[in-house]
């Protein structure tokens, strides 16, 4: 059976059927009712869509542009594109779902090959839609069953820190959150303190924070104390590092009384020298890259997450990092 055959059936022209099946919605209610019964009643089969040509283009969408970890991974995935002759298209989602659909649409407008998602949300409604896309997504930084995606175990960060701590015989403990307490990381954390016998104290607790939360925070919990916190895990090195800078603007002498512990180990926590948890960045967006190439070869999105495992880098004292680079100002070799 054709789309001439439906159309005949359904007494309708060609390209009313085409826009029924194309989900045009310039077609009558009564149209798309008569379409539908003749492909029904003629059994007929939609084609599969012809394989559209590929534009090397690549999209990635990232939850927070000023979060350096970001930076790092948007960094390695525009190397490797290159290396596969593609380009890059960046979206800044801001944290924010909705332009996050949005720029999933604007990824379809620009016909990209795939996106890289660094996702808002894990929800299940949010990540259906997904897989109904005309191309392949692949999550960084987080797993989901349902779909292709690559991350870190974070809950298994947290308990690195909560072993830590322990180890060093802290009891009076804390955690600041840029979100809310119901992360993987503060839920390992948390149970593994637990099993330690180190109980956390809500009032110890900081998530989400502000600046001014946060002040209040350091003044109540850890200076106007007699009994002062003698770690803090923080969510990530931003955080850390606002609480750094807070300790430090009362009183330098706080930075070496507590110790705190960061996510992510960018150069923010290498540069201020504060602990934290490394995550395989170069590793993630690597295989990241390798399964988007690996779906658009076989045609087939294929469901499945991948975990990789996590470090604790230990600093014990503030130092500087200081990193090679190459000159970023282009000079005639012959001078």
């Amino acid at each position: 059976m054709t789309i001439r055959d439906v159309a005949k059936r359904a007494g309708v022209s060609i390209a009313t059927v085409s826009r029924v099946l194309n989900g045009n919605e310039r077609v009558s209610a009564q149209a798309k009712q008569s379409v539908i019964r003749a492909m029904e009643a003629l059994n007929y089969q939609k084609p599969p869509a012809k394989r559209k040509k590929p534009t090397k283009l690549f999209a990635v969408i990232v939850r927070n542009m000023s979060n350096p970890f970001f930076t790092q991974l948007v960094d390695v995935l525009e190397e490797e594109a290159y290396k596969h002759g593609r380009s890059i298209l960046l979206f800044n989602s801001r944290n924010n779902l909705q332009l996050e659909k949005t720029f999933l649409s604007e990824c379809i407008n620009h016909k990209v090959d795939g996106v890289f998602l660094i996702p808002r949300s894990l929800k299940q409604e949010h990540l259906e839609p997904l897989n109904d896309l005309p191309f392949p997504v692949v999550l960084l930084t987080a797993t989901a069953p349902t779909v292709m995606s690559i991350g870190t175990h974070h809950q298994h960060g947290g308990e690195q820190v909560a072993r830590h701590f322990a180890t060093q015989g802290y009891r009076r403990i804390g955690f600041i959150g840029a979100s809310d307490n119901q992360s993987d990381r503060f839920i390992g954390f948390q149970a593994e303190l637990e099993s330690c016998g180190v109980i956390l104290d809500k009032k110890h607790v900081l998530a989400p924070y502000t600046s001014e939360s946060l002040a209040e925070y350091i003044k109540q919990q850890i200076v106007h104390t007699s009994s002062p916190l003698e770690a803090v895990f923080c969510s990530d090195d931003i955080s850390a590092s606002h609480l750094f800078n807070g300790l430090k603007s009362v009183d330098s002498q706080w930075v070496e009384k507590v110790d705190i512990v960061g996510f992510d180990d960018t150069f923010i926590a290498q540069s201020l020298g504060f602990s934290s948890v490394k995550q395989p960045m170069r590793q993630i967006a690597l295989l990241g890259f390798d399964m988007m190439m690996e779906s658009i070869q076989i045609g087939a999105f294929l469901p499945q997450a991948r975990l990789l495992e996590p470090t604790l880098v230990i600093r014990h004292a503030p130092k500087t990092q200081f990193i090679s680079r190459s000159p970023e100002i282009l000079r005639n070799s012959s001078k």
